[in-house]
């Protein structure tokens, strides 16, 4: 039988899954996260296959409240991981890791569900942040967004695009939950629409927007302070 969790975490304790294939690595943010009493590490996987192997096999009080997981990783990736929690249906949230600032991985990541994405590079207070945001139900897309178009400030890459039609109320609803990383599966879900129809309205949305895909429409959003 599927183990199903409620994604809500208490503010005070957050049990954790480390995925990392480097041990050097792994090891570094196990330190890292032994720094804050709320994290309560509750196991280790070197890849997506053995996370899954591990979430089998454990009893339904050890299961975590949130994923750490290494984007890019042999046998199962971190993006293979968050499709197979979903298709077992595991309601476990995933904030995944990356070494560069891919948009293609990005726009990979927030596809398939992940409700984090961060830099190794980033801050201790970043990810400490985001791990309490993502295991309360919400996302931590927005931090690489933002340091993307403040990097940008300068040369904004919207700033010669005309200001978009006004999007219908069923559009914006659908934009937000593109932007907190859901796929055209789960708004459809959500909404109760079909998929095809989730599909149509991102269309619309990125039309009228004057973009071509996830990436840049949730990046126009916040250019437009729409998110």
């Amino acid at each position: 039988m599927s183990k199903s969790i409620n994604p809500q975490a208490p503010s005070s304790h957050i049990k954790l899954l480390l995925v990392e294939d480097q041990q050097l690595v792994r090891e570094g943010l196990k330190g890292l996260l032994a720094l804050h009493e709320e994290i309560e590490l509750v196991g280790e996987a070197s890849d997506g296959a053995a996370a899954l192997e591990w979430i089998s096999a454990a009893q339904a009080e050890q299961l975590p409240d949130v994923i750490l997981s290494d984007m890019r990783m042999p046998r199962m990736d971190g993006v293979g991981l968050i499709r197979a929690l979903a298709a077992r249906a595991l309601k476990i949230p995933v904030l995944l890791l990356t070494t560069f600032d891919d948009s293609a991985a990005f726009d990979e990541a927030v596809s398939a569900g992940a409700r984090g994405f961060l830099l190794k590079a980033t801050s201790p207070e970043v990810l400490f942040h985001s791990l309490r945001d993502v295991a309360a139900g919400g996302t931590a897309l927005r931090p690489l967004i933002t340091e993307r178009i403040e990097r940008h400030s300068g040369e904004r890459a919207f700033s010669a695009t005309p200001e978009p039609d006004p999007l219908s109320p069923k559009e914006l609803q659908v934009l937000r939950l593109v932007a907190s990383g859901r796929s055209n599966t789960e708004i459809a879900a959500l909404l109760g629409n079909s998929e095809g129809v989730i599909k149509n309205h991102c269309s619309t949305v990125f039309s009228k927007m004057g973009v071509r895909d996830r990436t840049q429409a949730v990046l126009r959003a916040i250019d437009l302070g729409w998110i």
